[in-house]
């Protein structure tokens, strides 16, 4: 015991206290001091983490939870600290310092707990394990407004939600309830494949009908349009036919209008010819007339001697047995001989 020199490291934060008064602070500082009237607080200036597992946390739907993770955080204020916790330096160093950061440590995860054990009860187990994140957000919101924290004079650096856990037969019955959702989801997917694909051959039977019904409007439209070109050619070509009979009847009304011009002429001239005929007939019945008048005092006899006297001699071998025949009663024989007929025949084959 007595006067003693000690050195501290930059990770410590040094407080002298003699009589309960401060004399001297600062981060690795070396002092001279007597143990038996002076006081050494060592505060560690690190980082700390600290380990958390809540077992029994019930939820919202009485269901129990584990909550694991870890907390980090540093002190801020030495001298408070300093008054919260006991850092006095005794004999074993490093033993002191673990006790009181255990201690804040401790501390904290008691408020981490009442913070955990609050928000968890508002949840259901579902919940509870699915939005972790997120009651590592709200975990860290409460805890920099939480005034006990300040009061230890640290700062929680981060908090960190590793695992929230039930109890076997909760995760049994979950994993159960779990596993037929995605059986469900499953058969689900499989009927909203099914109907996926009544659905597509639907829309393709409807693609397929449209296209025969656009077809079908297409085949319409071009016999339509067809038939308006044929009828169009037919009412083209009745109208050239129109034309071409009333060009025809007027032909034909020109040839029967020119062919009665000439039949009228024809009549005129047959009238002419007719008129001439008689004139001419009346002029021979005239100049006949006159010639039988002439021939009413004529001699018979001589007449018919002139006449003979000009003929042909088969013609007066015709006479000849014309006078014969017409005198047959009167005449009891008469004899042609053969050599009669010889010399007659080759007579007329003479003339």
């Amino acid at each position: 015991m007595g006067i003693i020199f000690r050195k501290f490291d930059p990770n410590e934060y040094v407080m002298v206290v003699k009589k309960g008064e401060v004399v001297t602070e600062g981060k690795g500082i070396a002092v001279w001091y007597n143990n038996l009237t002076t006081n050494i607080i060592s505060i560690p200036v690190t980082a700390f983490d600290g380990a958390f597992a809540f077992d029994e946390i019930i939820t919202s739907d009485f269901q129990t939870v584990c909550v694991q993770g870890i907390t980090t955080f540093r002190i801020e204020d030495f001298a408070q600290a300093a008054k919260m916790v006991d850092f006095t330096l005794k004999s074993d160093r490093d033993k002191e310092e673990r006790k009181g950061i255990t201690l804040i440590e401790k501390r904290i995860n008691n408020i981490l707990k009442a913070i955990i054990m609050k928000e968890v009860s508002n949840m259901d187990i579902r919940s509870v394990i699915k939005q972790a994140d997120q009651l590592t957000r709200i975990i860290e919101e409460k805890l920099k407004k939480d005034q006990i924290i300040a009061t230890l004079g640290v700062t929680v650096i981060n908090v960190n939600v590793l695992a929230i856990t039930t109890k076997p037969e909760t995760r049994k019955a979950l994993e159960a309830a779990a596993r037929e959702k995605i059986l469900k989801e499953q058969d689900d997917a499989i009927y909203m494949r099914r109907n996926a694909a009544i659905e597509q051959e639907r829309l393709i039977k409807e693609n397929e009908l449209n296209t025969e019904i656009k077809i079908a409007e297409k085949e319409r439209e071009k016999t339509e349009k067809e038939q308006e070109i044929l009828m169009a050619e037919m009412e083209g070509r009745l109208e050239l036919e129109e034309k071409e009979a009333a060009r025809n009847a007027e032909l034909e009304k020109l040839q029967m209008e020119k062919r009665i011009e000439i039949e009228e002429r024809n009549k005129e001239l047959v009238a002419l010819e007719t008129e001439n005929e008689k004139q001419k007939a009346d002029v021979q019945a005239y100049a006949i007339a006159a010639m039988m008048k002439a021939y009413e005092n004529a001699n018979v006899e001589l007449m018919e001697a002139c006449v003979m006297a000009n003929m042909a001699p088969d013609a007066l071998m015709a006479r000849g047995f014309k006078e014969l025949g017409e005198n047959a009663e009167k005449i009891k024989n008469i004899n042609i001989t053969p050599e009669f007929l010889e010399m007659f025949a080759q007579r007329t084959k003479m003339d």
